[in-house]
């Protein structure tokens, strides 16, 4: 809905940037307008104007047949008259469909309605997020060789780091998965650490990288920055970076202070019933 706005408003301004093109066109182009009689063999062009002031006022038509400067001046200036008047009207219409339009989003509906039912939708909200939290989707393989650190919840992660994070979140009641698919537009699939699901049905990734130490590692994850950034991904919007200390520490004060600030507010008190995480880390492998 938000594009369909920024369409509007984009071609408002398209618009009005033509209507200042043709109308300083016009207040420099002859006055009056080109006739054109059909002959037997050919066609005559006039030049049709008003002539004179006040009563003396009359229209005056000239023959310019062999003026092909002036023919050509006075066909731009017909062209750019219907260009006007076309972009007028237009404007007018897509400034009074902004003003009209009113999208049509299930969360914008439930905002605008009475704040006696907020519990019934946070009741909804809730079960809908349970609901893509349960379903099954597309994660990295388990392998035995990482996926050595247990979490409270029981899925196995690939360092304390991780299980940190997902201990965290998992207190927290915050809906995520782990390591589910991100496909990217040229084919590669990524398998970032956490994906959190938001009520309004749009998510963040929180990737940790916790060996920077690691010439190839941080070699690596450029890429991966590289690749997400080129998908859409924006750190401080739909992407949480944290990394390891030099001791190879990761404070469990940021986790909070990040779910704090970037997280609880967009779920707007929903905590999900954590038997449900635990559900939805049990899903099946897709490929």
């Amino acid at each position: 809905m938000d594009n369909l706005i920024a369409v509007l408003e984009f071609e408002i301004i398209r618009e009005q940037k033509l209507i200042t093109t043709c109308q300083n066109f016009l207040n420099t182009a002859p006055k009056g307008v080109l006739t054109v009689r059909p002959r037997r063999r050919s066609k005559t062009y006039y030049w049709t104007f008003e002539d004179g002031n006040g009563a003396a006022r009359k229209q005056k038509q000239v023959n310019i047949t062999g003026n092909h400067d002036l023919i050509l001046q006075l066909t731009n200036k017909m062209i750019f008259q219907e260009i006007f008047n076309r972009c007028l009207k237009n404007k007018k219409l897509l400034e009074n469909l902004l003003n009209k339009y009113k999208p049509v989003d299930p969360f914008a509906v439930m905002k605008s309605c009475s704040p006696k039912y907020k519990e019934v939708f946070l009741l909804r909200k809730k079960q809908l997020l349970e609901k893509r939290l349960t379903a099954p989707y597309k994660k990295c393989p388990y392998n035995p060789k990482f996926h050595v650190h247990e979490t409270d919840y029981g899925e196995l992660v690939r360092s304390k780091s991780e299980q940190l994070l997902g201990n965290t979140l998992f207190a927290y009641g915050i809906p995520f998965h782990y390591e589910e698919a991100f496909e990217c537009a040229n084919g590669v699939t990524l398998f970032p650490d956490f994906r959190i699901l938001l009520p309004d049905n749009s998510w963040k990734i929180w990737e940790h990288l916790g060996l920077l130490s690691n010439e190839d590692y941080c070699s690596d994850n450029a890429k991966k920055l590289n690749l997400f950034q080129q998908n859409g991904l924006v750190i401080g919007s739909n992407l949480i970076l944290t990394m390891d200390d030099n001791k190879q520490d990761f404070s469990s004060g940021i986790i909070n202070q990040i779910i704090n600030n970037q997280i609880l507010p967009l779920l707007h008190g929903i905590r999900v019933d954590k038997d449900k995480i635990i559900e939805g880390i049990q899903q099946p492998y897709m490929k």
